[in-house]
């Protein structure tokens, strides 16, 4: 995605193009972080704090679920105003 210059696609005005790109990439952000980001330090942080007070062991899963699901939410919508976006444009591209 960032390799891609707005001279590829000439009929794009290129700050349509820039917000496409940058919508493109927070999604794809937002869905790593969510998923394996959170996934590794969640899970540290949610053993240390559930050892530390093994009682909040319940509260320490919600939470971690809860921001997982927000985090794939928030993905899913940026992601979907890039492809709406995308199509509006006119852009053909598929990553290789």
């Amino acid at each position: 995605m960032k390799r891609l210059a707005v001279t590829e696609f000439p009929s794009v005005p290129s700050d349509r193009f820039e917000e496409w790109t940058l919508l493109e990439l927070a999604s794809i952000h937002i869905f790593l972080w969510a998923t394996s980001g959170l996934a590794i330090i969640g899970t540290i942080v949610g053993l240390i704090l559930a050892s530390a007070s093994p009682e909040s062991a319940e509260f320490i899963t919600v939470g971690y679920f809860v921001a997982i699901l927000a985090g794939l939410t928030v993905s899913a919508i940026k992601g979907s105003k890039a492809a709406k976006l995308k199509k509006s444009l006119g852009i053909n591209w598929l990553p290789k």
